[in-house]
């Protein structure tokens, strides 16, 4: 199996430079939901032809799962390009938990994977306090809108203030812990009204603890701390390839997302270049669009399949009964919700919450791909819907109006979906082996049908399929010419 995988890779490979010579190499990753996509394999795998990985936006609240080698390694902060030893930075837009960034260094060593590439950490990134993670927390408990509790919203309240907010640039040069005691100080109220001190008198006390822990990560973290607009300019004019790696997804994004349940950084393509100060025209934008949409914590969703509450009190890893499986086939929608919930592992990587999981809304995947300028799609997880009947909405209906467009406040909307039902038996593991050498021909007839509707509803082609977590099971091969014919 292992050689099986190696092979592959090589083909795979060779197939993707293929593609890429007829496009701009320079690539701009993007989430097309709400965020849970399987972008760090796409990025592990267009790696290979990049020199420098680039994280641009959110933080340590997201998680990038990926199984390389048959080993499992997750990410919050580093790009998942490092696993294929490629020069990576962390642009001056991204929320910065130095905690977090020397885990993913040593889950990476530990998983036995060698980092060997550069590592820059732009000085401008802000950092996230324990203060700003014990604020997020409160301020959860109290509206509810599903935040991870990771610190990014306060964090980013900060830096929006412009007095209380902290840099790398900060922590590692002299005068951090006065830095610490002002904005302990400035913030005491607040602290102490959410009951994050019990005192005004222990400010100064606090505030030196924070100072002994982040100073310890000040000497680790100093020997990556740089500048990466002029660097990766620099690099682009020198003939160097970028691929930048978004975090969360753009129904996620600050203002074009479906507020107030969004993250506190812009999510699009178009928010790599306000964050990392680059002229995005030399780049191709690829979004990653799940075959089936999920969402983490509250906020509205079209297509949802059961409830949030219910996902809430499954019981996790509990396989289904044949009973329930037909039951979901024959149209009950809180065990198919349940089903693919189980089968694509559809758990948070930083939280561990069930995603709430759809029927697939081209009505959203349209408009991302217009928010966004998506030159392509690349579909993942479609494997986990083989075996079960599903549909897709194509417009949505809100006291007898219709719309094809997406809302900017989404509740209360209703789903509209299209007359075709979708199925295919599920892939074994030789027909998956026979789809990555023979491309995209090979695929089920009825996965082809899902993706011509969805390539004919957005009017975007698709270069590649994945149909397994593992890095080299992606049906590339004729992927983009095929599906650009269903444009014509």
């Amino acid at each position: 199996m292992h050689k099986t995988y190696i092979n592959h890779s090589l083909f795979a490979l060779t197939e993707r430079k293929t593609i890429l010579r007829q496009i701009p190499m320079n690539t701009i990753i993007v989430g097309a939901y709400w965020g849970d996509e399987g972008k760090g394999k796409i990025v592990d795998l267009l790696a290979a032809d990049s020199d420098w990985v680039v994280r641009y936006n959110g933080g340590d609240n997201a998680g990038h799962t990926l199984v390389v080698e048959g080993k499992k390694v997750v990410l919050h902060v580093l790009p998942a390009g490092v696993l294929q030893g490629k020069n990576a930075a962390i642009g001056p837009d991204v929320f910065f938990n130095p905690e977090s960034f020397l885990n993913d260094i040593k889950a990476v060593e530990e998983s036995g994977f060698r980092i060997k590439g550069r590592i820059v950490v732009d000085e401008r990134a802000h950092i996230i306090m324990p203060y700003h993670i014990m604020l997020d927390g409160k301020n959860e408990e109290k509206t509810g809108i599903g935040t991870t509790k990771r610190g990014i919203g306060p964090t980013a309240k900060d830096k929006a203030e412009r007095t209380t907010d902290l840099t790398v640039s900060d922590m590692i040069h002299s005068g951090f812990r006065e830095k610490i005691k002002q904005a302990v100080e400035a913030k005491k109220d607040e602290l102490l009204t959410k009951g994050i001190m019990k005192s005004k008198y222990e400010s100064e006390g606090y505030a030196q603890k924070i100072y002994e822990t982040y100073s310890q990560h000040a000497e680790k973290i100093r020997n990556y701390a740089g500048e990466s607009t002029y660097l990766l300019n620099d690099e682009m004019q020198n003939g160097k390839t970028l691929l930048l790696e978004g975090a969360q997804g753009s129904l996620l994004d600050i203002v074009h997302g479906t507020r107030p349940y969004v993250t506190s950084s812009n999510c699009t393509a178009g928010g790599a270049a306000a964050n990392l100060g680059i002229n995005t025209r030399k780049f191709k934008v690829t979004g990653i669009a799940k075959a089936y949409p999920t969402r983490v914590g509250e906020g509205p969703f079209p297509t949802e399949l059961g409830s949030y509450e219910n996902a809430k009190k499954e019981e996790k890893g509990k396989p289904l009964t044949a009973a329930e499986r037909k039951k979901a086939l024959d149209g009950d929608e809180e065990i198919l919700g349940r089903w693919i919930r189980q089968d694509g592992a559809e758990y948070g990587a930083t939280t561990g919450r069930p995603r709430r999981t759809g029927h697939p809304d081209f009505v959203a995947l349209r408009y991302s791909a217009m928010i966004n300028g998506t030159d392509e799609w690349a579909i993942t997880k479609i494997d986990i819907l083989g075996g079960k009947t599903f549909k897709a909405a194509v417009a949505y209906k809100k006291n007898g109006t219709t719309t094809r467009k997406f809302p900017f406040k989404l509740e209360g909307w209703q789903p509209v979906y299209g007359e075709k039902t979708y199925f295919w038996k599920a892939m074994t593991e030789q027909d998956c082996t026979e789809a990555v050498k023979k491309g995209y021909d090979a695929l089920p007839q009825g996965m082809k049908e899902y993706i011509k509707e969805m390539v004919r509803y957005t009017k975007v082609p698709v270069s590649m399929v994945s149909i397994s977590p593992q890095r080299e099971i992606t049906v590339i091969k004729d992927v983009l010419k095929r599906t650009s014919e269903y444009l014509k």
